[in-house]
């Protein structure tokens, strides 16, 4: 896989990517070494591995836990950014690990001096964060040897209640400028992703969504390999539709 740039069109930064039900996906996994699984159109990212350079455009990224293949490369994704002049990222962590990730910065910015801006958000299972204003992420809980969480992103609209279909631009414009909601928001979970952890996810009754998602991103091991692969699993009417198992890297 090539190593993308800091600049470029939209279709530089999906090239190569597999398209998964309208989502680029690019990302290596090795199992014991480096995650990193991202999506560029969200400029979002899970884990950083040993912070892959397609990795820079993301602006923001998301830690399931502390192990060192998945979150080694964070202060050089931080760096490098800012190298670049690139605004500062918006890091989601378990929060229960966010004040060792902010001594681990205090650590970097003494040895090399420099300022390493970067938004740190601690989030709880079961907290949100608004990536922006139709897009949203929730942690998760996950079944690891460390603490460790997943992430689920919705996606949020906006839909004109039925009451109000075929009324004309005008007596729409009307009515908001009264007062009266004529919308009404539809929030759907589209991408899941797991990090490392035993199948009791998939029974927690709390990780209803994570098993709705349209595409749900796990890692696991194939015992014969030490290369860990990455499922994506399509969802259509909460039944499993096709399994697709890639080595991303």
């Amino acid at each position: 896989m090539g190593t993308g740039g800091t600049s470029g069109s939209g279709s530089d930064k999906t090239k190569g990517a597999m398209n998964i039900e309208g989502y680029p996906v690019k990302g290596l996994s090795i199992a014991g070494h480096e995650t990193c699984v991202m999506f560029p159109t969200l400029k979002l990212a899970f884990d950083i591995g040993r912070f892959p350079q397609q990795a820079i455009s993301h602006d923001f990224l998301c830690i399931s836990h502390a192990h060192m293949d998945h979150i080694g490369g964070l202060p050089m994704y931080v760096a490098t950014r800012g190298l670049f002049s690139m605004k500062p990222p918006t890091i989601l962590v378990p929060k229960c690990i966010k004040k060792d990730v902010e001594q681990l910065f205090e650590v970097h910015r003494r040895m090399d001096q420099s300022e390493l801006k970067h938004n740190l958000i601690g989030l709880d299972v079961g907290e949100e964060f608004y990536l922006r204003k139709d897009l949203k992420v929730r942690a998760f809980q996950t079944y690891h040897a460390i603490p460790s969480q997943g992430y689920v992103v919705y996606s949020i609209r906006q839909k004109l209640k039925q009451e109000y279909v075929g009324l004309s631009g005008n007596e729409i414009k009307n009515l908001k400028s009264s007062g009266v909601e004529i919308t009404y928001t539809i929030t759907a979970p589209e991408i899941a992703f797991t990090g490392d952890t035993m199948s009791d996810f998939i029974v927690d009754q709390n990780n209803t969504d994570v098993l709705r998602s349209r595409i749900l991103v796990m890692e696991g091991e194939k015992p014969e390999r030490s290369l860990s692969q990455l499922c994506y699993l399509f969802m259509e009417c909460g039944v499993w539709s096709d399994v697709k198992c890639e080595h991303l890297s």
